[in-house]
Formats: structure tokens, C-alpha cells, sequence
């Protein structure tokens, strides 16, 4: 889309019937559905589904029901209440795409709903439980503009938001708390902005007392990320992490960048904030430098947590890293802002202290 295009879209006011389309899985094969009235709509037919559920599989041109190929790409499925997906439940409505994808067939299941629930099902996935309140509406507000900024970017898409680390973590009705939607239903509407356009809102789990510029994150030059002083994330599961890794298993991930089995492993070069900006890999004959996130990307993202790496070494046939903050870095701050809201900080000085410069207006 053209840049003149989507600034148009993103400075568009959002409607209090908002909504945000979700893509809740990808099957290779077969797709089960289960849900009391489950109703599936497809070939411009509308029937019951027979004891409540439903079997679709990727046929070579088409979805499959119940042994019939149809004519139409897309099955709905619709309940008054829940329906059931592969451990999780969804709100009313899912849609089964068929589409060919590394041209082999596969099922898109993408779940429709307001976006206000939406933001409720965020907070409630994204953070632990019993946290203060204003904690929660300062990740409401992030999510709901994060959700509305990718909205407009995708709008060519069959959907707008991915429900894993992707985008945001959304797990569905089961993770839905009282506080969450609390949180969603006294910032409904708000959102960060810069210059009148819907902001990038960025968030992760703990930054290790300072946030990631855009700059440096991403590449792209935000005024309202600079980054950030947290200091408040000291309770935080990894606010300080360990990790060894075997050998072999560095060798497996990174020695195919070299050719050569790995002899050291280097940070090369910092940034603003004091995490790793590149890493230099070394053979017996050849090196090369690669970023800190691609390290994370090659190693597992699980285990190097984050790229504020403080020892990056072999030792005793492993590779130690040690390091704090978990995520990305870039953006609001989740386990600083619960320490902020613990303090009695209110979640509008929250959102001032990791988006400095934006401004929180009501879009609807």
C-alpha cells in the first residue's frame, strides 16, 4: 500500500463498532469445530451442524464437509455462545479459509469479533493475573492502537492481526478476566497517536531497567520510542537470565553461516540502551557478524531472551549466555508498568513514560 494511502487510512477516525479480524491457526489438513447451535454457512447455504460439530479438510480445489467439495473458498461457522478450536474457545464466529500456501492446500482460520473484546482478550492473555488495574488499562490502550495501526496495514489481507508473539498474544474466552475487560471498558476508544496518526505502540515483557529505541529496534525512527528509563522491573521472571547451550547445537544453528565449526562467539558493538547490537562469529579461517536478534532468531527466542546480553562466551563445551529483560525492548514495558501502577502511578503517566510525545485521544 502506498505510503500517502496508509497515512490516509491510519488518520481515519475508528468507529465505537470497530472490529478486527484474527488469525487463530493454520491446518495442513483438518479443521474440527464443536459448539452447541453451530451453524455452518457455506455455498450460499446455511444448516446445522449434525451433534454440534463439524470436520473441514483441504481438498486439491476447495474445503471439504462432510465428504463434499464445495464451490466456495470460505466456510463460517456461527454459535450463539463459544465455539471450541484446538484447546481454546472464540466468541461466536470463525471463518475456514481454504487457500494454497507453498502451493500445498491448507485451512486459515481467522475469528472475526469487536475489537473491544478483542482488546479485553489481549490484556488478559498478555499479562499475568492479579495485577493493579491501571496496569492493565496502560496495555488495553497500547493493544487497542497497536490492533488499529496493524488493522490498516493489512486491510488487503484475510486478516489483521496474527494471535501469537507475531503481533499480540491472544488466547481466546478462557483467558478472560473481570479486570481485563474492566481495563478495556474505562479506556474504550483511546489510543496513542503522533501528529494525529494512529501510533506504533510496541510492547514486551521487561526491559532490564531501559527500554529499545525504534531506532535501533527496528530501524525506523520514531520520536515517541527513544527509549525509555524503566527501573521498575525488577520483579520480573527474567528480569536476569542464564543459558547454556551445547555445542552441537550452536554448531547446528550457527556454523552453516560460516561454513566452518564456530571457535568464539562476540558481541560486537552496543547500542544506546546497552544491548548487543551485532555478534561476531569466528571460525579457525573465517568470520562473520551477524545482529543480536538474528542470534535470538538462530538460537530460540525462549532461550536467548532478549539482546541485553552481558556474557556471551564458550565455556566447558557450551556457549553461557547471560543476560536481562525478556522481548524485544521496544515500546511499553509490562513488567515496569505493573511495578509504576504498584507505586500508584496511574496508566496515562504510564503511557507518557514509554511512548514520550504521544498523545492519548479517544477515537471513539
Amino acid at each position: 500500500m502506498p505510503l500517502a494511502a496508509l497515512a490516509l487510512l491510519l488518520a481515519l477516525p475508528a468507529t465505537p463498532g470497530e472490529s478486527v479480524r484474527i488469525a487463530v491457526g493454520r491446518f495442513p489438513d483438518v479443521v474440527e469445530v464443536k459448539a452447541q447451535g453451530l451453524v455452518v454457512i457455506a455455498d450460499g447455504t446455511s444448516a446445522p451442524a449434525d451433534k454440534g460439530y463439524v470436520r473441514i479438510t483441504a481438498g486439491k480445489g476447495g474445503p471439504r464437509v462432510a465428504g463434499r467439495e464445495l464451490k466456495a473458498d470460505v466456510v463460517r461457522l456461527e454459535a450463539p455462545g463459544t465455539l471450541a478450536l484446538r484447546g481454546h474457545t472464540y466468541h461466536q464466529r470463525l471463518e475456514v479459509q481454504w487457500r494454497r500456501y507453498d502451493g500445498k492446500p491448507e485451512l486459515l482460520v481467522v475469528h472475526p469479533l469487536d475489537l473491544e473484546t478483542y482488546v479485553a482478550g489481549i490484556v488478559s492473555s498478555e499479562l499475568p493475573g492479579g495485577w493493579p488495574l491501571e496496569a492493565y488499562k496502560a496495555q488495553a490502550v497500547a493493544a487497542r492502537t497497536f490492533a488499529l495501526w496493524q488493522k490498516y496495514r493489512r486491510l488487503d489481507l484475510p486478516y489483521h492481526l496474527e494471535a501469537s508473539v507475531l503481533d499480540q498474544v491472544y488466547q481466546g474466552v478462557e483467558r478472560e478476566h473481570a479486570l481485563a475487560q474492566q481495563a478495556a471498558r474505562e479506556t474504550m476508544g483511546e489510543v496513542l497517536t503522533w501528529r494525529h496518526l494512529v501510533a506504533q505502540a510496541y510492547f514486551h515483557a521487561s526491559c532490564g531497567d531501559r527500554t529499545e529505541s525504534a531506532r535501533e529496534g527496528w530501524g525506523t525512527e520514531l520520536p515517541y520510542l527513544p527509549g525509555s528509563t524503566c527501573g521498575t522491573c525488577k520483579l520480573a521472571t527474567r528480569y536476569g537470565w542464564n543459558a547454556r547451550i551445547a555445542r552441537a547445537d550452536v554448531d547446528r544453528a550457527l556454523a552453516p553461516l560460516l561454513g566452518e565449526p564456530l571457535v568464539a562467539v562476540s558481541v560486537k558493538g552496543r547500542t544506546a540502551s546497552g544491548r548487543a547490537k551485532g555478534v561476531l562469529l569466528a571460525g579457525k579461517t573465517k568470520q562473520r557478524t551477524i545482529t543480536a536478534a538474528d542470534l535470538r532468531r538462530l538460537l530460540g527466542y525462549s532461550t536467548v531472551w532478549s539482546t541485553f546480553i552481558d556474557k556471551l562466551a564458550f565455556e566447558g563445551g557450551a556457549l553461557v549466555v547471560h543476560g536481562k529483560g525478556s522481548g524485544h525492548g521496544v515500546g511499553l514495558c509490562q513488567w515496569g508498568a505493573r511495578g509504576l501502577a504498584d507505586d500508584g502511578v496511574g496508566y496515562r503517566e504510564i503511557l507518557a513514560r514509554y511512548y514520550p510525545g504521544a498523545t492519548l485521544r479517544r477515537a471513539y
